[in-house]
């Protein structure tokens, strides 16, 4: 039985709809309106927007990195078990270990797009993404089952029972097939310049154009 971050309480239907909806929503739109008067060519509205996602960034990021933290130290003592399928795998962990894995690749994932978002910025210019991810990121924070769960403390149950059913990011990472998504990208490339892409015959269509090769002879 699970003894840790169990507890009881809940928003209710009136809680979830301002959590999961009309906060989003209020905070999307306040954005939108700070974005349309921003300047991009004054330095002040560049400094802002590079402040506000520094500190988006550091606050999501410490919150990932202390749930990482604490519940790793609870996997000592924690007697439950939650039982992980990862591709052909089956993995039984304590909750507060599966915590603290689910925190460190959610830290992980905030540190790759952090580094994707910088890079736009530094080389491109571009402040749209600062502003965008420094709002997204406390939502999708706020919004996640282990903020719910090992923050707020609600009862791991239900729509937020583990293993939950957020994707794993780094199990992505692992499994991607690099080769075939660079063939996909030169294929959509090839589509978009209006070439066609080439590809290799299979040994019954090569058989076949040799056939009619020797015949033409």
């Amino acid at each position: 039985t699970e003894q840790v971050c169990v507890s009881d309480r809940g928003m209710g239907f009136i809680g979830d709809l301002v959590h999961e909806w009309l906060a989003p929503v209020c905070a999307l739109a306040a954005t939108g309106y700070v974005y349309m008067r921003m300047d991009f060519e004054n330095e002040e509205d560049k400094y802002n927007s590079r402040l506000a996602y520094l500190i988006s960034t550091m606050v999501v990021g410490g919150v990932y990195a202390l749930v990482m933290t604490v519940r790793a130290k609870a996997a000592e003592s924690d007697e439950g078990v939650v039982t992980v399928r990862n591709g052909g795998k089956t993995m039984h962990m304590s909750p507060a270990k599966y915590d603290s894995s689910q925190a460190q690749e959610a830290l992980v994932w905030l540190i790759v797009s952090a580094g994707f978002v910088v890079l736009m910025h530094v080389k491109l210019e571009f402040l749209t993404p600062l502003v965008v991810q420094a709002v997204l990121q406390p939502i999708l924070l706020v919004q996640s089952a282990i903020f719910k769960v090992c923050v707020l403390r609600f009862r791991a149950s239900g729509a937020l029972a583990r293993p939950w059913e957020e994707e794993s990011v780094i199990t992505t990472l692992r499994t991607m097939n690099i080769r075939k998504l660079k063939k996909q990208m030169e294929e959509m490339q090839n589509e978009l310049s209006g070439e066609k892409s080439k590809r290799k015959l299979t040994a019954t269509e090569r058989r076949n154009r040799n056939r009619v090769a020797r015949r033409k002879k």
